[in-house]
């Protein structure tokens, strides 16, 4: 007998975690849908081009080779195929889409994450107003509010910040990547000696309480009382600052500014945002702004936001009604089919019991809590088992 295991990071879905999963992408689509969101598939396989704003080096990527010999991945994101697939059909804009997918990325050993993921998303293409954010945001705290009791909390930032703050005061491409690696790791030893040559200039005082630019509005605006920055650099504050100002006048919406976290790709040119739930570390959502991304293939560069939401997680921490709907049973002959497609057409409700005998089928009814019906031989319908709860 061959002992046939999955592959590291994969899995196999049934029963109640399937079916969680399920009712939540069902929801979502529905509610998308309603709003005018058009259903978007994009193929598993592409071309390895179509990442080349993705670090694909950092997130190890499945790759093999086609019959061409040329280099196709298993996509590791979902966003960069939507982008290929607008330039490369005559999809009118603006366009509201969604997607829902999965997505594959080798995990690090020992860090408890599988390879493969389900995502689903909206991307809204076309729309230059903050509005497109405000959409984003708004379904975040629906979510939050219908399966997770409010409990999401939304962290607010900007992709172009950290450049266009590090651009002002060093032309060395090495030591920027230096200060914002220790940055976003947090690593403030290693990050104080990157900035100390900067400690007889006007920006020092900025850089030194960088780290710590994380909190409520007002805390962070109190924290930059006084401090100059360059023009690009508060110019991307000012949006940061008016998005979150925004987003907390929501009834009972909890949400930060964070000036030292990464973007979640490379390729966000704006506001950037992320959901978290409760000490869980991993975010649940994870957007922004990306008004250059059409550009990288050859298009025309049109405004856009989009935003990925991790089915998975939501699957394990959403609040979902337990809906307990009768069972109703219907046995058979197997001579009596003309009689069972008119019963199952008229009610769907009826799950075929496959027993060979009544009473077998009698037994299973009462363990399951469940009414029995059987055909006669007149083609009609007879209750034989009721639920112990009528």
């Amino acid at each position: 007998m061959h002992k046939i295991n999955l592959p590291l990071g994969t899995r196999a879905e049934f029963g109640e975690r399937a079916s969680r999963k399920q009712v939540l992408v069902n929801e979502l689509q529905k509610s998308l849908e309603k709003r005018s969101f058009m259903k978007v598939n994009t193929p598993l396989l592409e071309y390895k081009e179509v990442f080349a704003n993705f670090d694909l080096k950092q997130m190890r990527t499945y790759q093999l080779l086609d019959r061409n010999n040329k280099t196709v991945v298993l996509r590791p994101d979902l966003t960069l195929p939507i982008a290929r697939l607008l330039t490369t059909t005559n999809i009118k804009l603006p366009q509201k889409l969604y997607y829902v997918g999965d997505l594959f990325k080798i995990a690090k050993e020992l860090s408890g994450r599988n390879n493969q993921m389900t995502q689903a998303g909206i991307e809204l293409v076309g729309y230059s107003s903050s509005k497109a954010e405000l959409e984003c945001l708004l379904l975040i705290n629906r979510i939050s509010r219908k399966w997770l009791n409010g409990r999401v909390k939304i962290e607010i930032s900007h992709a172009c910040f950290a450049e266009s703050l590090l651009t002002n005061i060093t032309a060395s491409t090495e030591l920027k990547n230096r200060i914002k690696r220790e940055l976003y790791r947090k690593r403030i030893p290693e990050y104080q000696r990157a900035i100390k040559q900067f400690e007889n200039t006007s920006i020092y005082g900025f850089l030194q309480k960088w780290p710590r630019l994380f909190g409520e509005v007002a805390d962070i605006t109190k924290m930059l009382e006084g401090i100059k920055l360059p023009t690009q650099a508060y110019s991307a504050l000012q949006e940061t600052v008016k998005v979150a100002k925004w987003i907390a006048k929501i009834p009972g919406q909890k949400v930060i500014i964070d000036l030292s976290t990464a973007p979640p790709q490379r390729y966000y040119t704006g506001i950037t945002f992320k959901g978290f739930v409760d000490d869980i570390p991993e975010y649940l959502f994870s957007g922004g702004r990306y008004d250059q991304l059409l550009e990288s293939f050859q298009a025309q560069p049109e405004p856009a936001v989009g935003m990925g939401i991790d089915i998975d997680l939501l699957s394990e921490i959403a609040e979902l009604e337990n809906k307990k709907e009768d069972k109703n049973y219907l046995f058979f002959e197997p001579d009596q089919t003309e009689y069972v497609s008119e019963w199952l057409l008229k009610n769907g409700n009826y799950e075929l019991s496959l027993e060979d005998d009544l009473e077998t089928a009698k037994e299973k009814a009462y363990e399951k809590n469940a009414k029995l019906f059987k055909i006669n031989k007149q083609g009609e319908i007879e209750n034989v088992v009721k639920n112990s709860s009528n």
